[in-house]
């Protein structure tokens, strides 16, 4: 009964994005299409990712995470209608149920991390996604407000909501299920370290660079995720020939893979900007190119295969 309520929970969640994304109907290269990746997190893919969760030791034993499962449809409803308001305080009344779902997963994350998580590479990922959700969490509070920190443009502001739903949760979530599974050792470790790493490295450059005290920082740590984002495109790759798993999950962790790394390589290049820019490549196009293949390309497939191993 409950797999079948979550089931159905996941459907609800995607045929409301879908209506979302045919009402507003927004063009590639609009704010809007931006909005659209953002609320495929909150709809679909962060639901999936905590029904895996749930099933994933030592999260399994958590007493919180079933809970917050029961709360993520209607508080993931409410913050699709906070971003068809204007910025205020009914907008952020709105989001607020769902910052309230990223700090209870990111508590059980946090209380993993105290437990010893940190020790294993696989288990530190897994725990350290959950925690970075809490920064969407937040950010999404001062979005909503109208409330732009640090001098900073309010794209980009929303640009870090939705970062820290995919870079920062998923991606971290995803390397250390994929470190678990393959039970490679060493690779896989470092990989979960670094990934974790890169996340938090990138913040740091892309608020320096805002601060006009240095682009190098941005540059190096931008290509320091496209590496370790590429080195859980590998592993995704790698788990697409294991014969263990169904045909469907099989291409569906092909295709996420192939998404992943195209979309680093954007990454890189756009985080390279300052030595070598590319005129074309501006917040726009990324927003159109590297967030569809991270969010959709990479997110929707790698989850969707995960889930229906794990779950379905």
């Amino acid at each position: 009964m409950l797999q079948q309520i979550q089931k159905y929970r996941v459907l609800i969640g995607s045929v409301l994005w879908l209506i979302w994304m045919l009402a507003v109907h927004p063009l590639p290269l609009d704010v809007a299409w931006g909005r659209g990746i953002l609320l495929l997190a909150p709809l679909v893919i962060v639901p999936m990712a905590t029904d895996v969760l749930t099933r994933t030791a030592p999260f399994s034993a958590s007493q919180l995470l079933p809970k917050i499962l029961r709360w993520q449809l209607p508080a993931a409803v409410l913050f699709a209608v906070a971003f068809l308001l204007p910025n205020g305080w009914l907008s952020t009344a709105c989001a607020l149920p769902w910052v309230g779902v990223t700090f209870g997963i990111a508590a059980v994350g946090f209380g993993e991390i105290w437990r010893g998580a940190w020790r294993d590479g696989a288990s530190f990922s897994l725990a350290a996604g959950m925690a970075y959700l809490s920064v969407a969490g937040i950010w999404a509070v001062m979005e909503r407000l109208g409330f732009y920190p640090f001098g900073f443009n309010p794209e980009i502001v929303f640009l870090t909501i939705v970062h820290f739903h995919y870079a920062g949760f998923l991606l971290p979530v995803l390397a250390g299920l994929a470190s678990r599974q393959l039970k490679e050792g060493v690779f896989t470790q470092i990989t979960c370290y670094f990934t974790v790493a890169a996340v938090g490295l990138l913040a740091v450059g892309i608020t320096l660079t805002n601060f006009g005290i240095d682009t190098d920082w941005e540059m190096a740590s931008a290509w320091l995720m496209a590496l370790s984002a590429a080195a859980v495109a590998a592993m995704h790759l790698r788990l697409a020939f294991l014969k263990n798993n169904s045909p469907r999950i099989k291409w569906l962790w092909a295709m996420a893979a192939i998404a992943l790394l195209c979309g680093m390589v954007l990454a890189g290049l756009y985080g390279s900007r300052f030595l070598t820019p590319i005129s074309w490549l501006d917040i726009p196009m990324m927003r159109a190119l590297h967030g569809s293949l991270n969010a959709v390309g990479f997110g929707l497939c790698a989850v969707s295969g995960w889930w229906l191993r794990e779950v379905k």
